[in-house]
């Protein structure tokens, strides 16, 4: 039984945001097990920003890089070339390692290292962001994006050698589509506190739609803004709630997203939240019916499933993760394939909602198939203990 479990992570878990977020969850999990875990990062981890995001975390010992290499360690692969010593010196502690995302690592394995006690969890996309031109980059977006591609990003492929566990069916599309590389033919989804989200008593649920991520151009929040203005009108009594975390972008693209709200003549109807606490979004989300995602082609969206527990019913992209894995290509939810079709399907939702034939327990049953419960069990699996 693997006692002292490694996890790499190269993104910073002191800040807002899905990766650092289900490496977290996954942290408490193996804590939980009552496994001791050793952390592998580029940062310095700042406990009380992860504790305000995430809740309290116990790491046994964690790895990062000298301050003074820091500076390089911009890109995939680069921070992780540097941090071969770290990786090796972890190496040496540990029964078994989870590496986030995969590669560059496990070309400095031993060679007699059990290679199954060395898997990957993949819960990036593989697609580059500049292949996807609908999705809308600031001028240093866009030089960011070039540098990380200049210093190997597109190269940083996971090992082909060892097991990969993917975070979900779309990822692993992807991983072979691109990479041609397969991965295991089941997925570690994440942790979703749905229990922590479903009423506990019966909540009277308002006339009201929430767009719910981070508020960033890369969300197509203008796009949902469209479905909602075009959707409801022959519900003139709903309004909508945009919330979702600040980033460096938000305040600009805010901006647009009134002047375009404006446009719509729907600014009466319109409430944005920006870094709501969490009883605030569960209260939110408890009171709404509808969440509108209009990201396409990319993994599955948490904040949908957390939606689902609190019983919305979720209208999404279908070229997309949520909609394939969460909605189950539409058997728990609405997809669209355009904002025009996007608009028809939310009158329809809304006259199905009026008229008593959407059942919002199906919703919230489904999201119960993403709780701790299932990952943890996945997660011994996978570490060989059932």
């Amino acid at each position: 039984m693997h006692q002292k479990i490694g996890v790499i992570a190269m993104f910073n878990l002191s800040s807002g945001g899905g990766a650092p977020r289900v490496t977290i969850d996954l942290v408490n999990s193996l804590n939980s097990l009552g496994k001791k875990v050793y952390l592998l990062t580029p940062f310095e981890l700042d406990y009380k920003k992860i504790k305000e995001f995430y809740g309290e975390v116990k790491i046994e010992k964690v790895y990062h890089l000298e301050k003074f290499k820091k500076f390089f360690a911009r890109g995939r692969a680069m921070p992780r070339k540097l941090m071969r010593k770290k990786f090796l010196e972890m190496g040496k502690e540990v029964d078994f390692i989870i590496d986030v995302d995969g590669g560059i690592f496990e070309k400095y394995l031993p060679k007699d290292f059990d290679n199954s006690r060395y898997i990957i969890w993949r819960i990036s996309c593989v697609k580059p962001g500049l292949e996807r031109p609908w999705i809308k980059y600031n001028f240093k977006g866009k030089i960011k994006e070039r540098i990380l591609n200049f210093l190997g990003d597109k190269e940083c492929k996971p090992s082909k050698k060892h097991k990969i566990y993917c975070i979900d069916k779309w990822t692993a599309k992807e991983l072979k589509e691109y990479w041609n590389i397969d991965s295991e033919n089941f997925f570690l989804y994440p942790e979703i506190k749905v229990d922590e989200l479903i009423a506990k008593e019966n909540i009277k649920k308002k006339n009201q739609i929430v767009i719910f991520g981070r508020i960033a151009p890369n969300k197509s929040i203008e796009e949902s803004v469209k479905i909602f203005a075009y959707g409801t009108k022959k519900f003139p009594d709903y309004n909508l709630v945009i919330m979702g975390g600040a980033t460096a972008d938000t305040e600009n693209y805010a901006k647009e997203l009134n002047k375009l709200i404006e446009e719509l003549k729907i600014s009466g109807k319109v409430q944005m939240i920006k870094n709501p606490s969490f009883s605030e979004l569960k209260k939110i989300l408890q009171e709404s019916k509808v969440v509108i995602d209009s990201q396409k082609e990319i993994n599955l969206t948490m904040t949908s499933i957390e939606a689902m527990a609190a019983g919305n019913i979720v209208l999404g992209y279908k070229n997309s993760g949520g909609y394939l894995d969460i909605l189950d290509n539409g058997k728990f939810g609405y997809g669209f394939l355009d904002g025009e079709d996007g608009a028809k399907k939310l009158t329809e939702i809304l006259n199905k909602l009026n008229s008593g034939k959407i059942n919002i327990n199906s919703s919230i049953k489904r999201a119960q198939d993403f709780g701790k419960e299932k990952f943890i069990k996945t997660l011994k699996y996978i570490l060989g203990e059932q």
